[in-house]
């Protein structure tokens, strides 16, 4: 299993709507229901998103992203980071929850 950090941008946020943004929930709920993403987050900067994703291989996430709703409409780019994966806490909901 490959390791991706992936970074969303905002290209159009003017292209956002309701919908689509239902749309956007419904793809990610899913990566993440069947255990392809680890975490999603919008940067705080409102400027996108970032994910932490595994995919067999490189060409499979970008399957993937190519059929998510932002890139679809021309809302959203990617930039994919592969890393090997070498530490990680054990307890990742511990380590988010707020204080």
């Amino acid at each position: 299993m490959n390791y991706f950090m992936i970074e969303g941008t905002i290209l159009n946020a003017d292209l956002m709507t309701d919908e689509i943004m239902k749309e956007h929930m419904a793809y990610t709920q899913k990566a993440m229901d069947d255990g392809t993403i680890l975490i999603s987050g919008l940067k705080t900067d409102m400027s996108g998103g970032i994910f932490v994703m595994k995919a067999e291989s490189i060409e499979k996430l970008e399957a993937y992203l190519s059929r998510e709703p932002f890139k679809i409409h021309g809302i959203q780019e990617y930039r994919l980071i592969e890393f090997d994966c070498h530490y990680f806490n054990s307890y990742p909901a511990e380590f988010f929850r707020q204080a």
